[in-house]
This record gives structure tokens, sequence and C-alpha cells, in this order.
């Protein structure tokens, strides 16, 4: 396996934040909301064809910055749509909740809608990926979702390690009401098991529309840790990532 290292800059000013913050807020889109609000209604076909219930301005999670893999021990991500000039070389994957700089890429540039990946945490920690060693350890089931971009930003789902401060994740939970039909994919129930995780890819700094269609992924099978949960785990591992380092991943 190669190696992929992504330089991340001025984490540990922000990381400290994130041990004692709120939880993400809830995005405010450059649209309104229109574009995401269409990926969702273009794959609805039941009960209303093209009509999601998801409000995307409305039913965005605000606790989405840790995630666990649920009992089955596995999870499968799909690609809904990558809405961006940067959709062949944005890359998306995880890292450990108690070590940023430690993270598993689970999409290359190349992959696009409809593609799957499926994810698991070992008893040891090892991370698999299609049911190969990633060769990466995590701390335990605990982990954020990350997407890098080729101007080598890479974005957390914890809003607090990312370099312009803002939030670049909009999550949805499924709601058993909407069957959705991903690219290449048959049809299927949308169910509270299964999360809607659409990104901006841009910094808000330098230009960012704010859309958030930029990488549109549906995870199965994950649920969030609430904040009094992921401070537990986190605990003084936390004081060894104090200066800025590379962000490794394996491939």
């Amino acid at each position: 396996m190669k190696k992929q290292t992504i330089l991340t800059a001025a984490v540990a000013a922000v990381f400290g934040l994130s041990i004692v913050g709120a939880a993400n807020a809830a995005v405010t889109f450059g649209d309104g909301g229109t574009a995401l609000q269409g990926v969702l209604d273009n794959i609805t076909v039941a009960p209303v064809v093209g009509d999601s219930s998801v409000d995307v301005n409305t039913d965005q999670l605000v606790n989405d910055k840790h995630w666990s893999i649920t009992g089955a021990g596995g999870s499968v991500a799909s690609i809904i749509v990558e809405l961006a000039g940067f959709a062949n070389q944005n890359t998306f994957g995880v890292y450990d909740s108690t070590n940023p700089g430690v993270g598993v890429q689970l999409f290359n540039g190349v992959a696009g809608a409809g593609d799957q990946v499926f994810m698991s945490i070992k008893i040891d920690g090892s991370v698999f990926v299609n049911n190969l060693d990633s060769g990466v350890d995590f701390a335990g089931n605990s982990f954020g979702y990350w997407l890098n971009t080729p101007q080598q930003n890479t974005w957390y789902s914890d809003s607090a390690l990312n370099l312009d401060g803002k939030d670049h994740l909009a999550a949805y939970l499924g709601t058993n009401t909407d069957t959705v039909q991903l690219p290449g994919l048959a049809a299927g129930l949308w169910t509270n098991n299964e999360y809607v995780m659409a990104w901006e890819d841009l910094s808000f700094n330098t230009g960012s529309d704010a859309d958030y269609t930029d990488f549109v992924v549906m995870v199965e099978s994950v649920k969030p840790i609430p904040e009094p949960g992921i401070l537990a785990l986190m605990g003084l591992g936390l004081l060894g990532f104090m200066d800025r380092r590379r962000f490794t991943t394996k491939v």
C-alpha cells in the first residue's frame, strides 16, 4: 500500500477548543439549500417521487462530530453525487477521534456516484477497508470523517479542527419514510440507521459557495457519539497532539 501524506497545520490550536466546545452548529447555505435539497429530491422515488421528506435546513444533525460503528461491526458508504470542480481529486476517509493525525482513506479521487466501500474496526483497533487491513489502528470504535482537497485542505467532521473554523459537513438522518435510489443501485428505504453526509470542499476564506454538494455520501450502520461520551474516550491522550504534524493515511 502506498502512503498518502496530507499536510494539516494549526490543528493543535483549535483542537483544544473541540474538547470543551459545543456540538457543531447548523450550517448556513449560500443558496438557501436549493442545490442540496435538489440532490435529496432527485434520489427520492417514494412516497412522493422527487420530493424528499427531509428538509436540508431544518433537519440537520447538530451532533455530527464523532461516530461509531453499530452492532453489526461494519459500515457501508455509498457516494450519491459529487458536484465540484475537484470531484476527480477529492478524497474521503475517517480519522481517529483521539488522534486526528491518524486517518484511513475510504474513497480516492477516481471514485464517483454509486461507488461503495465497506469499513470495519476490529477488536484491536485495526481499521479494515473492503475486508483488507489498512495497516492503521485506531484507539477504538470512535472516529470522525474527513474530506481532503487538492488544495491540501482537510475538512473534518469536527469543525473545530478546520483551518477556517467553519463546519464543512451537513448531516441528515433517515426517517423510515422515503424510498431512495442511489446511482446504479436498487431502490430502498432510507432508514433511521443511515445518514446522508453533504460536504463543502472549498475554504470559507477563499470563495466557498456553501452549497454542500461537493461530496454527498450515504453511510449506514453508524451512529453519532454524544459529546460527553467522546470527551471520556479522548481523555488525556489529546495532550500529545500539540504541534503541527502530518496527517498520514493508508491508501
